[in-house]
């Protein structure tokens, strides 16, 4: 398909919508005028927007529980047992099950009745669709924090309708952090194009007097270098803008070393405002935030609580708005409402103890601040460059020549010629960069840092090394 970042105009947004709304009988619950005049009516504290930019002018970071159960009854118990916990002064991620993120709703509903049969969740996830527009409010209305809808893999928009309808005013903007972390077939330009809608109507929702923030994650698969998750969140944000998104909030996912994710977080900012106004978009307001590390976890309680509180000192260090939050269940199991409730408490308690401190500056971080920003720039300006100043071609084509790539991908357009390991301080670094165009002195800067960690363990950086650091942060400390 012939994709581009423009606008979709009203008469083809109406004539989608209705492909949409056709995908599953709830569908024909949501109507825009009504729910327009039902989320404009909605109090300023259940907005997830009006939340962040508080929390923006405040210097305050907001927690972020993740939840998702098979059934009403069961998700509406595990949110206001977490509030009780939290104070109910943050904001909600809701995920839907792994049915209804593949648009299998037939397969959704067989699990929603098999959960209310043994009663217990058989499903991984909230089925939203299949509840519809009616239980989506009460679940929203039952609660202190506003909401977000974290939708994930293909075509999420009749999701992001009943959500959207229900009140719940995050939701997913998403191309290459989904088919990064969570596809295998779907072309970009068609993950774009299913995402132009969802950003059209979070756009008109806005224009109605209700700010939908659109999240746009680099969460990824856990692995990937600060740069790309950089470019993930940027190209996410300026495909957002265009459709109408007045706050733009990134969720960038931790490589935990402290320098680097601080560094990543601060290029993200300036170069999101920069792109932004270049693009004719500096009303945009932008806010970040923070999602843990996704590689490999410790398997014992103990190991995994060290994580979680080490995510959580560097979003407090970096001056993150929101921090994303997981649980010790999480090995095994999706979140239970107890497994969250200690991770609020645990951070609740750094929150006391770190809280008012950040990581400003310095000559280290300054320094990795620049590489990211440099390797970012030249590969948007690639990206432009193939393009012929459209970023939505230049995306698709810069999948094709591998000038947009990163490692351990499920998705098979990638052309997976990266390779990459972690330095002496557990930063990570380029060990084989494909086709990305970086410039020089960001490689030459990647290579010495890796020699550095050469030289301490006297072992030379290679694929063996690669492997070996995928298991970096999940070692058993005694054998």
């Amino acid at each position: 398909m012939r994709i581009a970042n423009r606008k979709l105009e009203s008469g083809e947004f109406l004539e989608l919508r209705r492909e949409v709304l056709a995908q599953w009988p709830t569908g024909a619950e949501v109507d825009l005028d009504e729910a327009f005049a039902y989320c404009a009516a909605l109090p300023k504290e259940k907005n997830y927007s009006a939340r962040l930019v508080r929390a923006k002018l405040e210097g305050s970071v907001l927690l972020v529980p993740q939840f998702g159960r098979a059934t009403f009854e069961e998700m509406l118990e595990g949110i206001q047992y977490v509030e009780s916990q939290s104070g109910g002064d943050g904001l909600w991620t809701l995920y839907p099950d792994a049915y209804t993120r593949k648009g299998r709703f037939d397969r959704a509903q067989a699990g929603l009745e098999a959960s209310r049969r043994e009663g217990t969740s058989m499903l991984s996830g909230w089925p939203v669709v299949n509840y519809g527009v009616g239980y989506a409010r009460r679940l929203q209305e039952s609660a202190a924090m506003p909401f977000q809808n974290v939708s994930s893999d293909e075509d999420s928009r009749l999701q992001t309708e009943i959500t959207l309808a229900s009140g719940w005013s995050g939701y997913s903007a998403r191309s290459l952090q989904e088919v990064t972390a969570h596809c295998k077939n779907i072309p970009l330009d068609r993950m774009i194009w299913f995402n132009h809608y969802e950003n059209r109507l979070a756009g008109l929702y806005t224009e109605k007097g209700f700010p939908a923030a659109a999240v746009t994650a680099a969460h990824l698969t856990g692995y990937d270098i600060a740069g790309y998750r950089v470019l993930t969140v940027l190209t996410q944000f300026l495909l957002a803008a265009e459709q109408g998104v007045k706050h733009l909030h990134a969720s960038m996912g931790l490589g935990m070393n402290l320098v680097q994710d601080v560094a990543m977080l601060k290029a993200v900012t300036r170069l999101g405002q920069r792109y932004l106004e270049r693009s004719g978009h500096g009303d945009v307001v932008l806010t970040v935030g923070t999602y843990p590390y996704l590689g490999d976890w410790p398997r014992d309680a103990e190991g995994a609580q060290a994580l979680i509180a080490w995510n959580a000192v560097i979003a407090i260090l970096g001056g993150a708005q929101a921090m994303k939050l997981k649980c010790v269940d999480e090995a095994f199991s999706t979140p239970t409402k107890e497994g969250m409730a200690a991770a609020v408490k645990i951070t609740r308690q750094l929150l006391r103890i770190v809280g008012g401190q950040s990581l400003c500056g310095g000559e280290e971080l300054d320094l990795e601040q620049e590489m990211i920003e440099r390797e970012v720039e030249a590969v948007m300006a690639k990206i432009y460059e193939l393009g012929d100043g459209d970023l939505a071609r230049g995306m698709v084509k810069g999948v094709e020549l591998g000038v947009i790539d990163t490692v351990f991908s499920p998705w098979r357009f990638f052309k997976g010629k990266v390779l990459v390991v972690r330095d002496a301080r557990g930063a990570v670094r380029y060990l084989d960069a494909g086709n990305i165009p970086l410039p020089a002195e960001v490689r030459e800067y990647h290579r010495e840092k890796i020699a550095e960690r050469e030289r301490v363990e006297g072992v030379r950086a290679d694929l063996d090394m690669a492997i070996k650091d995928i298991t970096w942060a999940s070692e058993p400390l005694l054998r």
